[in-house]
């Protein structure tokens, strides 16, 4: 979610990396569903999501397991004054959902890997597709 600027995002923080709001998908829910749901759920916050803006693969070699992640990001606005200030997660305190420049968010990692340059695009219109290969020891 941006702010009707694009000039900011509404990212969830810690103190080591920053990344896109959302959860997994419950039975039955849509990747829309889902979003609205989780944020409801961890931050009390209801919003409007719009198209898909992309596809993340994530294909890791993570503590010697094979993982493939499929990650849907949905285009979402909010007004800047809704959210004046940190929103706690309800169920870790040690996680906020926060309005971070581009310029900040290039600072330290920001998850999905490659999400900026979606965001950045003048291509809003076109859902990219973003394919991450990994291996972590």
């Amino acid at each position: 979610m941006t702010n009707p600027e694009h000039t900011e995002v509404l990212v969830q923080c810690d103190l080591e990396e920053s990344r896109l709001p959302g959860g997994e998908i419950e039975f039955g829910e849509t990747a829309i569903e889902a979003i609205k749901r989780e944020l409801l759920e961890e931050y009390n916050l209801s919003v409007k999501l719009g198209n898909l803006a992309s596809i993340n693969e994530s294909i890791l070699k993570y503590d010697g397991e094979n993982v493939h992640q499929c990650t849907l990001i949905h285009w979402g606005n909010v007004e800047r004054e809704e959210i004046s200030t940190d929103l706690i997660h309800k169920e870790n305190p040690h996680i906020k959902l926060t309005w971070r420049t581009i310029e900040q968010l290039r600072i330290k990692p920001t998850y999905p890997e490659g999400i900026l340059d979606t965001i950045t695009s003048d291509q809003r219109q076109n859902v990219s597709h973003i394919i991450v290969r990994k291996a972590y020891t």
